[in-house]
Parts: structure tokens; C-alpha cells; sequence
């Protein structure tokens, strides 16, 4: 019997573990093991557009899917900068991955801020989804759905992190969450994890190919049954072997998770 197709999410990565390298030492070896895009921290316009102007990117082949922006949203930010970088941002279809650091500020000034970032960047067309982190004000998928709900503006979306989750002590109910946050979700990311979460994330953020955590059944397959058509990106902060190495070993584990789920969904 044939082996069954692959998911049609689109695979991409992190440059965790890459950022001391060129951008185009970058994307030759994330595009060269198959991924099919990146995420990166916003590195100011002159360096995005490093990035942007490589042969893969240029040309399609390989995708900047989001960069993570930290909003300090309770003190003077300059709109200037931000439109800067939505001008940079918008020609290459790449989102605003907003992490929102403050904890302190009224909730209401971080909601003020998002919501008029979010009216200059879709003015300007570009995407603005919420990065819950731990240990920011935004924490947990269903924290973003609530902000989602006072900011009031549909163009506004949710992504989730299974590392963020565990932290949150979310392991056995992230089916629930799944679903809850699935209409809202346009980006995901994946790793391998252990069960038992620890202080640090060298347990709870592993290649895909490592850990106890059954990530396939207890996310991805949630998670693509929820109708999650969006990028998939793996996490791979703090992780410690060679790049090389682990990018290789999570795009295989990929492949074999991706054919499973497929051939769940195909009855096959």
C-alpha cells in the first residue's frame, strides 16, 4: 500500500539555535532539511531585510511566516518604528507575532495599545497575532481569546504554543484548549516535551524526536482535527545540540507524525 500523504500545513521553524549565523547560512539549511519557512525575533529593518532579499525568499521557496515583536505597550512606544516595520513586513506576507511583556500596566492600557497596533498594521495589510508567553501578560491561548474579545477587531488572531501550555499546567486538557481556540488560530508551534514539566524549558522544549510527551495524540492530532489549516513551526528554544543535528532529527520525526495524522484524517 502506498504511504499516506503528508499534512498540507506548511512546516516551518524557529531560528532558535541559528541566530549567530548569516541569514543566508540561515535559510540554506533550514530550506535545505525541507522546512518550508522560519520565524525570527524582529531584528529591526535593516537586518529583516537580509532575510528578505535571499534568493528562497525572493523567489517563494521558502517563507518568513512571523516575526515576534515585544510590544512594551506600558511605556511611550514610537509609532514610527512600528510602521517601519510593517512597511517591511507587509511586501513579504509576514505576520506581527506580538508578545506583550508587561504585567503591571492596567489591562485596559494593553488593550488600548493593541488595538490601535493593530489598526496601523491592517492598514498597511499586514496580519497581528497574539504570542501568549509564560510569565508575560498574555500567558495562555485562552488568555489571547479573552484579549481577542476586548480589543474587538476581527483582524486580530491567536496562536498557540504547546511549551506555553505545559507551563501553564495545561497538559491533560489540551484537547479543551484546542478547541476552544481553534476559529482563532492562524499559527502553531510543535516540539518534543516531557511529561513531567520542570523549571527551565531544557525538559519542556525538545526535538521533535525526543521526550515522553505523546505529542502526536495529545496535540497535533487535536490540533489538525480542530480544522487547523495554518503554518505549524517548531519550537526550539534553549535547545543545545549542533543545529544541524536536531533541525534534521524534528523534520523526520515531522515527515512521520504528518503521514500518521494524514492517514487518520483519509481513513486510510
Amino acid at each position: 500500500m502506498p504511504r499516506a500523504a503528508s499534512l498540507e500545513n506548511p512546516f516551518g521553524a524557529f531560528n532558535f539555535t541559528l541566530e549567530s549565523r548569516p541569514a543566508s547560512e540561515q535559510i540554506a539549511l533550514l530550506e535545505g532539511l525541507g522546512y518550508e519557512g522560519m520565524a525570527l525575533y524582529w531584528p529591526g529593518v535593516a537586518a529583516f531585510e537580509t532575510f528578505a532579499t535571499q534568493p528562497a525568499v525572493r523567489e517563494g521557496r521558502f517563507r518568513l511566516f512571523a516575526v515576534l515583536y515585544d510590544f512594551r505597550y506600558d511605556t511611550p512606544w514610537s509609532r514610527e518604528e512600528v510602521d517601519a516595520m510593517l512597511a517591511a513586513l507587509a511586501p513579504r506576507g509576514t505576520d506581527v507575532w506580538l508578545l506583550l511583556s508587561s504585567t503591571a500596566a492596567p489591562r485596559e492600557t494593553m488593550v488600548e495599545a493593541v488595538r490601535e497596533l493593530v489598526g496601523m498594521a491592517t492598514a498597511q495589510g499586514v496580519r497581528v497575532v497574539v504570542y501568549p508567553h509564560d510569565e508575560h501578560a498574555i500567558e495562555t491561548v485562552e488568555e489571547a481569546l479573552a484579549l481577542l474579545q476586548a480589543v474587538d477587531r476581527p483582524e486580530l488572531k491567536a496562536s498557540l504554543h504547546l511549551c506555553h501550555e505545559l507551563k501553564a499546567g495545561h497538559r491533560d486538557r489540551l484537547a479543551e484548549v484546542i478547541a476552544a481556540a481553534a476559529p482563532q488560530l492562524v499559527l502553531a508551534s510543535i516540539h518534543g516535551a516531557a511529561r513531567e514539566d520542570t523549571p527551565g524549558w531544557s525538559t519542556t522544549i525538545q526535538p521533535l524526536d525526543r521526550g515522553d510527551l505523546d505529542v502526536l495524540n495529545t496535540y497535533l492530532r487535536p490540533l489538525i482535527r480542530s480544522g487547523y489549516t495554518g503554518p505549524v513551526l517548531l519550537h526550539t528554544f534553549g535547545i543545545e545540540q549542533p543545529p544541524e543535528e536536531h533541525f534534521r532529527r524534528s523534520h523526520a520525526a515531522w515527515r512521520e507524525m504528518s503521514r500518521e495524522v494524514a492517514a487518520t484524517l483519509t481513513g486510510q
